[in-house]
């Protein structure tokens, strides 16, 4: 029977992380340009949470 050997898990959970990464920077990004491009005068700028980084 063929079993799960750590280096797969690691790489496995490597996939796993680099994708949940890549989707949330995607969502991030395209927040980011709807909220700027359509709600710049309805908010301050102050309170949007990507000029804290």
């Amino acid at each position: 029977m063929p079993h799960l050997s750590p280096m797969s898990w690691i790489t496995s959970m490597l996939m796993f992380w680099i994708s949940v990464s890549i989707l949330f920077s995607t969502l991030w990004w395209s927040n980011n340009y709807l909220f700027s491009s359509k709600m710049t005068n309805c908010a301050p700028k102050s309170l949007t949470p990507w000029n804290w980084l």
